[in-house]
């Protein structure tokens, strides 16, 4: 691995951020361009790139040497269409849509075991060089992975772009789950671990963080612990930065969500350039980009995987209302970006 440039070129937004090592305080860097930016699912592994020779650096070297451009945010609750909208909200090189960049990850994994101030610093970091248009006057909009929901409040605090909250019901966060299973069930568990970690619905249910839950629990669990922090995010917001959107609403009328979506994260363009984005974009799969997949598509497959999974359905959500909404903390106030 190269060792840390004395003059890293903070200007050049190909230099990319892709790893964060909490134990050694680096961030890892590597050549990226913008064509594999706009066209990876996710910013991770799977992108490409020889990471064994990124260029390791203390993370307090990178500190911007002038003022870092604030992101548009998307955060969201997993399986609610976040890529699609990440996807359809681009732009290249203009506005650039990072998918669930890895480097965030480790910063939310080593949260709960850390002093918030020690996370500040390389999550600070991490955002602005993540946040380094691409042209000029270009925009960057980050979507993390619903597993950085965690860092809600603190990524919140240390950026000033407008944000949006993304996500679905209940019963489509479970049906979505499902699709996935059996891969999902040992993930539904660990991402209910993860968020549930410090959160006042553990506290009120009374288990430890670490529970083996069983998948029916992981999924309720997992999507409650998100409302909670959705919750207190809509409730912290003085500023006013914040939007929520449904997945409902943004299936329903996406020539309309869409460029909503682009002028509350101030993206650029007009409505008519949103609208063609829309257009193309909803025509296929968001992560199969060369699978057609239209809203009749998508309504006959939601329609199989109810009757399907109609009776462990059944099951998660009269345990939610029995046992886990009571105790749960729900938004008081969504600050919808539309009404329906």
């Amino acid at each position: 691995m190269s060792p840390a440039p004395g003059n890293a070129d903070f200007s050049d937004p190909s230099l990319f951020p892709i790893h964060f090592d909490p134990e050694r305080g680096e961030i890892w860097l590597l050549p990226i361009t913008a064509e594999v930016v706009s066209d990876a699912t996710f910013l991770d592994r799977n992108a490409g790139g020889d990471w064994g020779g990124a260029t390791r650096v203390p993370w307090q070297q990178l500190q911007a040497q002038r003022h870092a451009p604030h992101p548009a945010l998307l955060f969201h609750t997993a399986f609610c269409g976040s890529t699609l909208l990440a996807r359809t909200l681009q732009a290249p090189p203009d506005v650039m849509s990072l998918r669930e960049p890895y480097a965030l990850m480790p910063l939310a994994y080593a949260a709960p075991n850390q002093d918030p101030a020690a996370i500040d610093g390389p999550l600070k970091v991490v955002l602005q060089w993540l946040s380094r248009p691409w042209s000029a006057n270009g925009r960057v909009l980050i979507k993390p992975t619903n597993q950085v929901n965690n860092l809600i409040h603190s990524i919140l605090r240390l950026t000033r772009g407008n944000a949006i909250l993304l996500h679905s019901s209940l019963p489509e966060f479970i049906i979505s789950c499902c699709k996935k299973l059996p891969e999902a069930e040992s993930h539904a568990r660990w991402t209910a671990q993860h968020l549930l970690r410090g959160s006042d619905l553990l506290q009120a249910l009374e288990v430890p963080w670490d529970h083996p839950f069983h998948f029916v629990e992981s999924c309720v669990l997992a999507w409650h612990a998100q409302m909670e922090i959705y919750a207190a995010a809509l409730a912290d917001d003085s500023d006013d930065r914040l939007r929520s959107l449904d997945l409902a609403t943004l299936l329903d009328d996406p020539s309309r969500i869409i460029p909503a979506c682009a002028q509350w994260l101030d993206l650029g363009a007009g409505p008519a350039f949103w609208r063609a984005r829309a257009a193309i974009e909803f025509s296929r799969n968001a992560k199969h980009t060369q699978r057609l997949f239209d809203p009749q598509k998508r309504a006959d497959e939601r329609a199989f995987l109810m009757r399907q999974h109609a009776a462990l359905l059944e099951a998660a959500l009269a345990w939610s209302n029995e046992v886990v909404a009571p105790l749960s903390r729900m938004p008081s106030a969504w600050k919808p970006l539309t009404e329906r």
